[in-house]
């Protein structure tokens, strides 16, 4: 265990290297784990030596840049999100459709097979459907943070976002970012 000003104790758990502290990131439902640097090395073992300092203080900014930023992201996010969206899922929820699982938020309906379609038309609309993070975010080099989400359109393969330097530049199913 080390301790860092910001972070507070750090110490390694399930998914590696996690601050004590949780954070609330606006437009998002949930208080989530920070995750300090990656979980795994290039050859697929688990990162056994703690961040150092520096790299602690360089994830703190990270952090904080993205906090500072997140009205902006926010936006770069709905619209990322939303264009994956209509080249993915549009063509299954954009017409009437048969729900294989049922959430918070698509449920079958009563008195028919079919659901109606979602018309979701905006990123705004879009949105409504990802605004729960999944446990944890991770603060890696390179001002880079990768966003974890229970997506209600696909629970399967949820929704993960990678963004560097306070843009969105991937947008995928968990794990693949």
């Amino acid at each position: 265990m080390i301790r860092h000003d910001y972070f507070g104790k750090v110490e390694k758990g399930w998914s590696g290297f996690s601050s004590e502290y949780k954070v609330k990131i606006p437009h998002f439902e949930t208080e989530v784990e920070v995750c300090l640097g990656e979980e795994f090395d290039e050859d697929g073992e688990e990162i056994e030596t703690p961040p150092t300092n520096q790299q602690l203080t360089e994830f703190e900014r990270t952090l904080k840049d993205f906090l500072n930023s997140i009205d902006s992201i926010i936006e770069d996010i709905q619209q990322s999100s939303f264009e994956r969206y209509q080249r993915i899922y549009a063509k299954y929820y954009e017409k009437p459709f048969e729900i294989l699982f049922e959430n918070a938020k698509v449920q079958k309906p009563e008195n028919s097979e079919l659901h109606s379609p979602l018309n979701i038309d905006t990123k705004e609309k879009h949105f409504e459907y990802m605004k729960e993070i999944i446990e944890k975010i991770r603060i890696l080099d390179n001002q880079t943070i990768k966003i974890p989400i229970r997506y209600a359109l696909d629970e399967e393969h949820g929704l993960e976002l990678k963004i560097v330097n306070n843009k969105v530049v991937a947008v995928g199913g968990i794990a693949e970012t």
